[in-house]
């Protein structure tokens, strides 16, 4: 059952961890259990396998390419496999009430369907010269925010411990709606977090910052408040870079064409430049 506090906000009380058999995937699997343990929510772990190629090869006069699906799948079998044995060990070890589960299917499709039924879903971007076939890429990962009803943690699978956090708002509905469901769930003990205006919330006429501030202060004593002016996808990584934080909390605004979706979005910069944990909502 998802629940909800008094101001309609869901509290965190079920966690989906993608176990894509990453690289770095052990590091994800100790972040999901951390934040259940923190949070008492119960932490469910989905592979997804892919085998779309397998059954296209059937209309494929190619012999090769059918092999080469099937070493494809049974590797990425083997690693998911891993996965499961590795989150069986970590959730024993943090006496959390977690399961497993794999299907097959295609990955954004099955993510978002079982996300549903959860609170947060944590998933991994792994470095792409390290990248395996069927893992999501950044483009992918957009599209699964955008899709997902659900806040999306997308770890970088080397921070098991986060601790701070900038929280960016430029105004925007889905930018508001991510902070504060971030606010709410609280998925972090002691957190230190600094509202970062930026684009319309960084006019110092707008009331926009000082809504959301309050709003913030009433709900979390440890914050920090600014304001970036220029535009974002210029300014906003150099000054994350400059404050270094451990996750980037941003809204990923649900604008119609996937092309538009993942041209020109800055947490898409933040996946191809930079090595931050995204908090991400559309």
């Amino acid at each position: 059952m998802i629940l909800s506090d008094r101001r309609g906000y869901t509290v965190l009380k079920r966690v989906l961890l993608h176990l894509s058999g990453s690289f770095g995937a052990d590091q994800v699997i100790e972040l999901g259990a951390r934040i259940s343990h923190r949070t008492s929510a119960r932490l469910r772990g989905l592979s997804t396998l892919d085998t779309s190629g397998l059954q296209n090869a059937g209309h494929l006069d190619s012999a090769a390419y059918a092999v080469s699906e099937s070493h494809r799948i049974a590797h990425a079998e083997r690693r998911q496999r891993i996965s499961h044995q590795q989150m069986e060990q970590v959730g024993q070890r943090y006496q959390i009430d977690f399961d497993t589960l794999g299907i097959e299917g295609n990955p954004i499709q099955s993510l978002v369907r079982e996300a549903q039924y959860h609170d947060l879903l944590i998933t991994r971007s792994a470095d792409h010269a390290r990248q395996l076939p069927g893992e999501l890429n950044a483009p992918e990962l957009i599209e699964l925010v955008v899709q997902s009803r659900q806040p999306v943690y997308i770890s970088r699978g080397s921070n098991t411990n986060p601790n701070r956090f900038l929280l960016v708002y430029d105004g925007s509905e889905s930018s508001a709606r991510v902070i504060r469901t971030f606010l709410t769930q609280k998925p972090v003990r002691s957190a230190h977090c600094r509202l970062l205006g930026v684009g319309a919330a960084a006019d110092p006429s707008s009331k926009l910052l000082n809504s959301m501030r309050d709003y913030c202060e009433a709900r979390h004593a440890d914050l920090e408040v600014g304001r970036l002016a220029g535009s974002p996808r210029k300014v906003l990584i150099p000054y994350a870079r400059k404050w270094a934080p451990d996750v980037v909390v941003m809204g990923v605004p649900r604008v119609t064409g996937l092309w538009r979706r993942i041209r020109g979005h800055v947490a898409l910069d933040f996946l191809h430049h930079t090595q931050f944990d995204l908090y991400l909502m559309g």
